[in-house]
């Protein structure tokens, strides 16, 4: 008896050993398992995934790794949990589309589905793409009606950075900001966000790094929250198709994605009301480049810098109402960058 006792003492520190060792082990398993998703996509068009081991690291969200499947958290263990994931490795093989299209994917958001994609996992800069996470991020930890102030270094953020020409002492909403930061991609309001939301900007740019693993954006690291050129600020286009994803269900950020412009009344450093009016730097949302017969630009974001090259995600919508994220990255020129995303856009089915 008292052998047996013993064994089964013996047992349940196993266990318990072997539970601690996954808790601690969770992002690497994590991790690990996103990047397999990639490593055997060699089986022609589509790759069928087992999301069990994500749902036994247990800090993974469905959306996280297949943002597409709006269900319940990986996190959850009550019941059993798998999905499909089409990760083609050879999406749009064969297909002649126009323009630049090496670090390009489109996805189908309601069929789970990838329709092309080329470079998904390669590293690139992704420039003022940037903030789209910090406009996640400063929403997921501030409130809107808080209280955003310009600082000096918020308010030089460069000679040639796009910025609204703030006066140190401004302040606005966090709402306000991020309708510049993503409307007019307002390189010192990414700044101001930055050390009013993380206390810090570094404090900030560290939330920004762990959201992008919250996500499941593996390949991304950032070191600022502009996007201003930086050898170890990275991402992919998968990793951006991620963020958007998670970006457009947060409902600040849904209603400005569309937004062709925008003007508001802030606080000046001397307590007198200020307005800046700005256009939207996506070609898409001011007119200036027409969609696809059937296909409605619902909004995005835009980058560029000399190592970047032109860059722009969007979420857009076929004449039925169904969403698609479509991404093209590191282009030569801005007209490249409207034909290449126009050959894609022309590729959902209407």
């Amino acid at each position: 008896m008292s052998n047996t006792i013993k064994r089964f003492q013996n047992l349940k520190m196993t266990i318990s050993d072997l539970k601690d060792f996954r808790y601690l082990t969770r992002a690497a398993a994590a991790a690990l398992a996103v990047c397999s998703m990639f490593l055997f996509a060699g089986c022609g068009r589509t790759v069928t995934h087992d999301y069990e081991s994500m749902r036994s690291a247990g800090s993974v969200s469905a959306d996280a790794v297949n943002p597409m499947v709006t269900s319940q958290s990986l996190a959850v263990r009550e019941k059993p949990f798998a999905y499909m994931l089409c990760l083609p490795a050879d999406a749009g093989e064969g297909k002649e589309l126009s323009g630049n299209l090496e670090y390009a994917g489109l996805f189908d958001l309601k069929r789970k589905k990838v329709i092309y994609g080329s470079g998904l996992t390669q590293r690139v800069y992704p420039a003022s793409t940037t903030k789209l996470m910090t406009a996640l991020v400063a929403l997921k930890y501030g409130d809107p009606g808080q209280k955003i102030t310009i600082s000096e270094n918020a308010a030089y953020p460069g000679d040639d950075a796009q910025r609204l020409v703030l006066d140190p002492g401004d302040s606005m909403t966090l709402e306000q900001a991020v309708n510049y930061l993503l409307v007019f991609s307002a390189n010192d309001i990414a700044i101001a966000i930055a050390e009013n939301i993380g206390g810090s900007y570094d404090e900030f740019v560290d939330l920004m790094n762990k959201e992008a693993v919250a996500l499941g954006a593996t390949g991304t690291h950032f070191t600022n929250p502009h996007g201003l050129h930086n050898d170890e600020h990275y991402t992919t286009p998968y990793d951006l198709y991620l963020i958007l994803n998670a970006a457009r269900k947060n409902k600040v950020i849904r209603e400005i994605l569309p937004k062709s412009g925008y003007n508001t009344v802030f606080r000046g450093e001397d307590g007198e009301d200020k307005s800046i009016a700005v256009n939207a730097t996506d070609a898409y949302l001011t007119g200036d480049t027409d969609a696809p017969e059937g296909i409605t630009v619902i909004g995005g974001k835009t980058g560029t810098t000399e190592p970047a090259g032109h860059c722009l995600i969007i979420l857009s919508q076929n004449s039925s109402g169904e969403p698609y994220i479509s991404v093209v990255m590191k282009t030569d020129s801005i007209d490249e960058l409207y034909t290449s995303m126009n050959s894609l856009l022309s590729e959902i089915p209407n």
